[in-house]
């Protein structure tokens, strides 16, 4: 049986601040302010800069965990584990990496997912799939992303 060790996780781009609600109140509040039909057209053109803007200013770490489910929580994740090494979760952000140095068994394809712990709800940033066939090519690299939140994260690992 062939072993996975992931070995590192670098953070291109966190996961975005505004999500679909925060467009939404956006939007809200430009047909509060703006009765006018013809500037209400140009405020809702201007959502997506502003959505630019409140990213650009709030770019937070994300609070990251892995789990080999596609179940969010810290209680399903295999890192970091709580219940070792007295970590929650690891704050990670843009052009930062954390070892992760953890082996997993891949008799199966396994399909990682990243999370962000979060109190309004953890935040899905990605998956990417190890497979048994990756053995003996030494390091290599996946790419995990979510368009949705805007999160992009490199995922280093070898099978032996």
């Amino acid at each position: 049986m062939a072993t996975a060790t992931i070995e590192n996780v670098f953070c291109v781009r966190p996961s975005s601040g505004t999500d679909i609600d925060v467009l939404n109140r956006l939007a809200e509040l430009a047909a509060a302010i703006v009765p006018d039909v013809f500037q209400l057209d140009e405020s809702i053109k201007s959502l997506p800069a502003v959505a630019a803007a409140i990213d650009t200013a709030g770019e937070y770490p994300d609070d990251l965990y892995l789990t080999r489910t596609p179940y969010k929580g810290l209680e399903n994740s295999f890192w970091p584990r709580p219940d070792i090494e007295d970590e929650d979760s690891i704050e990670v952000e843009a052009g930062a990496s954390a070892p992760v140095n953890v082996p997993i068994d891949v008799e199966f394809p396994q399909n990682i997912s990243l999370w962000d712990e979060d109190l309004s709800g953890d935040e899905h940033l990605g998956s990417f799939q190890i497979e048994e066939g990756d053995r003996g090519q030494g390091s290599l690299a996946k790419l995990a992303k979510n368009e949705a939140q805007g999160s992009a994260y490199y995922v280093t690992y070898r099978v032996d």
